[in-house]
């Protein structure tokens, strides 16, 4: 198995895990403070909308492309544009929890209920996994544009493809001018060129060579 393929399935798989904590954070902090007087944090409701995205989304396309080759949902093209949303809900998600958190540690320690204060550290872990998940995914979409543009530049156009299907393992092809030379050397290997006499030489007869002394 291609090494872009292993890093597919981790970095789909870890932004599962990070979208399952998402939820479990953003679920958690909505249901305390829905009742009480502190606001509720603008993560929150996103993280729920990322994770639910991403939960619909990801499983298919992992169990899709094991199953079926050829799938609309495996196409390069989809894999990039959707994954990069993903990760940018992600980026989101966050850098609003990041924000809030900054501003959390100062007042944390006069909410109330008690349960209203654990969100404090749950507003710091949303942040956190949000930045991991936000990594994974733009890691591997930013890896995938990369080999997709170098096989672009060489002919290999593999957008409508799946990964698996790409041949990305079989390395970066050459150029068309390239592939065409090396392939009439390859058929040409053991010809020998050939010596035409120059125009108006009588065929079959040797061409006079110019002799090296002057001529009286």
């Amino acid at each position: 198995m291609f090494w872009l393929q292993i890093f597919r399935f981790v970095a789909l798989g870890w932004g599962l895990f990070c979208s399952l904590l998402l939820l479990g954070l953003g679920a958690h902090a909505l249901s305390v403070l829905v009742n009480s007087n502190v606001p509720t944090p603008a993560w929150a409701g996103l993280a729920v909308a990322t994770a639910v995205l991403s939960l619909v989304t990801l499983p298919p396309m992992l169990v899709i492309d094991l199953l079926r080759t050829g799938a609309f949902s495996s196409m390069i093209v989809v894999e990039l544009a959707w994954l990069s949303f993903i990760g940018l809900l992600c980026l989101a998600t966050g850098g609003a929890a990041a924000e809030n958190a900054a501003d959390f540690w100062v007042t944390c320690g006069t909410w109330s209920p008690a349960s209203a204060r654990s969100v404090c550290s749950e507003t710091s872990a949303a942040a956190a996994f949000g930045f991991l998940g936000w990594l994974a995914l733009w890691g591997y979409t930013i890896s995938l544009l990369v080999l997709l543009i170098l096989h672009a530049n060489r002919g290999h156009y593999v957008w409508r493809m799946s990964v698996k299907e790409a041949g990305f393992e079989n390395g970066i092809p050459p150029a068309n001018g390239e592939a065409k030379a090396h392939e009439a050397a390859s058929l040409n290997a053991g010809q020998v060129p050939y010596a035409y006499p120059p125009t108006g030489a009588p065929y079959g007869q040797p061409v006079a060579q110019p002799s090296p002394y002057p001529q009286v």
